[in-house]
């Protein structure tokens, strides 16, 4: 008995078959390249929605043009022109050069704008840049030929950062081999030891210097510690403070001694405590009353925690 065997529609194309399989998905015509031809239907599909819509009578939308003054009726969305010649002379009539106000000519290309500021030349738009960047702070100056730059790089040039780094080594040659040293602050060529050229120097050097918040060890204030001077011997506040300190540290030191004797008397009341006084009594045999006993009677004046001997007159370190 032959089967009956139901048409498909192809899930492609969308035409109807026999397959020749029950689980067939797509047609002869379809079958070799189903995903291709899906993608075409979809992509026909999209086209004609956005040509045809949805077969729904589209909404008229009546509109006044900008330029001529003409109305006129479009579809689903509102325009401003009844024409691209009319959009593209107002376009033309109301653009105007971002620099010197000239107004743009039908010579010009109207698609040069792409709405973005419309400058007439070259030397109108590298005029713009300039006077933004000078509004923004961001012309810099280059070291090495004083020349004015917008860039982020320290120099105008890769031959000026070259000719500069140059520059700066032999410098620092001619100063090395005459003992010199360069003041960061003033610039100055100076010899010494120090850092800086005088203690003026000094001073606006430590007052331009970043600053962290310390405690002094003194008196406890906290006050700005330059970060040239961040280091752990630096917590005095003032050069008062700095005289009081041999006098702060000898008494912390005396604390500190009170307080590690004061911890030791209490450790060895807790051992008595616990063990007695005859496990770490160094009284002689012959003077201590308990040996003598066998640990069998007291000495005169001790007191007793059970068997343990607590306080005993007798007892020797």
């Amino acid at each position: 008995m032959d089967k009956k065997v139901k048409e498909k529609e192809c899930e492609a194309c969308g035409a109807f078959f026999i397959p020749y399989r029950s689980n067939g998905k797509y047609c002869p015509s379809c079958s070799s390249h189903s995903d291709r031809v899906k993608q075409k239907v979809e992509r026909q599909i999209r086209k004609n929605i956005k040509k045809y819509g949805y077969g729904t009578a589209p909404k008229e939308i009546k509109n006044i043009c900008k330029e001529c003054g003409k109305i006129f009726i479009s579809y689903v969305h509102p325009k401003d022109f009844c024409s691209k010649e009319c959009g593209s002379t107002y376009r033309i009539k109301h653009t105007f050069c971002g620099y010197c106000h000239k107004p743009m000519t039908e010579t010009e290309n109207i698609y040069d704008v792409n709405g973005k500021t419309w400058f007439c030349c070259e030397e109108c738009s590298e005029k713009n840049k300039w006077d933004n960047a000078r509004k923004l702070g961001e012309v810099k100056i280059c070291p090495n030929c004083g020349k004015e730059f917008i860039k982020k790089s320290t120099y105008c040039s890769k031959e000026c950062y070259i000719d500069h780094m140059h520059k700066k080594k032999r410098e620092s040659s001619r100063r090395k081999a005459a003992g010199l040293k360069l003041c960061p602050v003033c610039g100055k060529e100076f010899a010494g030891e120090g850092v800086t050229c005088s203690n003026e120097c000094k001073k606006k050097k430590l007052a331009s210097e970043p600053c962290v918040i310390r405690k002094c060890i003194v008196c406890g204030k906290t006050f700005k510690c330059p970060v040239s001077r961040l280091d752990e011997s630096f917590n005095i506040c003032s050069d008062i403070c700095q005289k009081k300190l041999s006098i702060v540290m000898e008494k912390e030191k005396q604390q500190k001694q009170e307080e590690q004797m004061r911890l030791e008397k209490k450790k060895g009341q807790e051992y008595i405590n616990k063990n007695g006084l005859c496990s770490i009594c160094k009284t002689s045999y012959v003077d201590c009353e308990r040996m003598q006993s066998g640990f069998r009677c007291y000495p005169k004046g001790s007191s007793c925690k059970g068997n343990l001997v607590i306080k005993c007159p007798k007892f020797t370190r």
